[in-house]
């Protein structure tokens, strides 16, 4: 089982990820009235990443974040099935519907 720890110092969200106690990712978020950067994630695997990033959006919602900007090279896979957007080569999305997921990455809303 993945276990989420966070570390949230003001506008500062990180989350590190353990799993049988070994660190397994980590995740940096900064956040800025109603806009939050996520900074840089490392994890093990796409599922380890899914869950910080997660993570770190939730705590950006809770702190009055709305909108999210994706900076990471690594996970845009990932980034990009929970509902980022590319816009002029830079992936942007509304932390509500990020937080909902999406299926395929897809401008459809699935039923």
């Amino acid at each position: 089982m993945i276990e989420f720890k966070p570390d949230i110092n003001g506008n500062t969200v990180v989350y590190n990820a353990y799993e049988e106690g070994k660190n397994t990712g980590r995740v940096l978020l900064t956040v800025e009235k109603t806009k939050a950067v996520l900074v840089s994630i490392n994890a093990v695997d796409d599922e380890t990443a899914e869950g910080l990033m997660r993570s770190a959006l939730n705590a950006a919602a809770n702190r009055d974040g709305y909108s999210c900007t994706y900076k990471p090279e690594e996970f845009r896979n990932v980034a990009t099935l929970l509902g980022f957007r590319n816009e002029n080569g830079i992936l942007v999305g509304e932390i509500p519907f990020l937080l909902t997921g999406s299926c395929c990455g897809c401008t459809n809303k699935c039923q």
